[in-house]
């Protein structure tokens, strides 16, 4: 996490997004953005004093006083990126609208309209303050979700798309005032007020077009006036959805919890020795101890002395033990967090992903479909991640995927998968969508399959008493879609 934070804020500096004299944000807005604990973004802060980067004073936004030795050094660390940062545009541009859309079902009218008031008044105002007034209005809207991930995505998707402005931004605003895609920044937020899907996907499109041809051409200028540079993948788009989960007892405890729901270790037999499993993990005998401990509290299994542990299925007893336990209840919101992300961001990422699916393709997953004892849902997500022309979609694909424990939806039924009928029937749908060659059905019906799964995981929480998973409500495809 550190080192995540640490990389992120330097490249920043290194590359002049944050000239000298640049305020950072305070500790605890840092915190929030990056999803962060407060110590680990102090021990960043103090890191980036150390180098020289950053001045600090009691009470006060640190400072940065790096400066760039030459220009085309920071030109240089920017065009090492260019097309990383173009398919990150493109990337917001086919996400955020459709995010915005769904978030202003959280929000009041007199919230929407003190929104597009704000940026209707900076109307005259430099275009910096427009920006600015425009990102913290739609980063508040994002945060009205309850949807920790949304938070997290949006704010990533802006820093790694912000450039140094080295002709000044006003350059830039005249480079996407060119495109006349759209009226103004004050018609674009007003589509909020309408709640009308297709009308903010509209104007918000328009915006992101002519923001991302605009960036495009400054990136060429700035080329041809520094020099092109070859694309450094070392420094493509990076984006975890597990920060703060990945430690090895919580992977290997998940990993089992996926076995048991998927029928691999049924109920009543016991698990391998911890020697083995030590062994399966590559970790150590204390890891597998404290992994079996998780196991046992969540109530999938039962470690007797000198047997072994025995595989259980998590009853209604178990859960409401489980949700009172701080880290657990968290870990639970997070995996239905993961499912209203990818409820959203599928069907976008199969239109794109839809035309590359030819004739062979279509029938090499027909065949998947029929041989395999797998989950179907995750054979479709793997083809649209196989043939996703976004690089960044498909990362935020696949890093959602993980949080989404097929085991821990299956575990809910007596016999696995075999009986989860509805779910594998929908998706057998998604799929007669595309032998159909029904582009949107396709899309639309990939994104039901985890809304019927969010339906469902969630009911059955608010039901054992945790409240808090009613807020992580299930995105109304017919609003979304299209």
């Amino acid at each position: 996490m550190f080192e995540s934070v640490f990389q992120s804020l330097e490249e920043q500096i290194l590359s002049g997004r944050l000239g000298v004299g640049s305020r950072l944000e305070s500790i605890n807005e840092l915190s929030a953005r990056y999803g962060v604990g407060t110590r680990t973004v102090r021990e960043v802060l103090r890191a980036l004093k150390e180098k020289g980067y950053i001045r600090t004073e009691e009470r006060k936004a640190a400072v940065v006083v790096y400066r760039q030795a030459e220009a085309g050094m920071a030109a240089r660390s920017v065009l090492e990126r260019r097309a990383s940062i173009l398919q990150v545009y493109r990337t917001a541009g086919v996400l955020e609208p459709l995010l915005l859309a769904f978030c202003t079902r959280f929000c009041s009218e007199e919230e929407l309209r003190r929104m597009a008031a704000e940026i209707a008044r900076l109307a005259r105002k430099n275009p910096e303050q427009r920006g600015r007034a425009c990102s913290a209005c739609l980063h508040a809207l994002v945060e009205r979700s309850h949807n920790p991930l949304l938070s997290d995505l949006f704010a990533s998707l802006e820093i790694y798309t912000r450039i140094p402005f080295f002709r000044g931004r006003e350059r830039f605003v005249e480079l996407v005032a060119e495109q006349n895609g759209f009226g103004s920044l004050g018609w674009v937020m007003e589509a909020l007020l309408t709640r009308d899907t297709g009308e903010i996907a509209a104007r918000f499109g328009a915006l992101f077009r002519c923001i991302t041809a605009a960036a495009e051409e400054y990136l060429d200028e700035m080329a041809r006036e520094f020099g092109d540079t070859p694309e450094d993948p070392a420094k493509a788009y990076c984006w975890t959805a597990e920060r703060g989960r990945d430690h090895y007892y919580m992977q290997i405890t998940r990993d089992l919890i996926d076995k048991i729901g998927m029928g691999e270790y049924a109920a009543g037999t016991f698990l391998p020795t911890e020697a083995k499993l030590a062994e399966e993990y590559g970790v150590c005998i204390a890891t597998v101890r404290k992994a079996l401990a998780m196991l046992n509290e969540l109530g999938f299994g039962q470690t007797v002395a000198a047997t072994g542990t025995k595989v259980t299925v998590q009853d209604q007893r178990a859960v409401m033990r489980v949700i009172k336990n701080k880290t657990f209840k968290q870990d639970t919101l997070r995996y239905l967090s993961g499912l209203q992300l990818m409820a959203l961001a599928i069907q976008p990422a199969a239109l794109l992903a839809y035309d590359a699916m030819d004739g062979a393709a279509r029938r090499r997953l027909g065949r998947e479909l029929r041989a395999s004892a797998g989950i179907p849902l995750e054979l479709l997500l793997q083809c649209v991640m196989e043939f996703q022309p976004l690089e960044p979609l498909r990362m935020i694909l696949k890093e959602t995927n993980k949080l989404l424990h097929w085991g821990y939806y299956f575990a809910f039924y007596s016999e696995g998968p075999a009986s989860a009928e509805l779910l594998t029937q929908k998706s057998l749908d998604a799929f007669d969508c595309l032998q159909k060659n029904d582009k949107q059905g396709f899309a639309n019906t990939l994104a039901g399959c985890y809304c019927h799964i969010l339906a469902f995981v969630r009911g059955h929480m608010v039901r054992c008493g945790l409240a808090e998973a009613a807020k992580i409500v299930t995105p109304d495809m017919l609003a979304v879609g299209g």
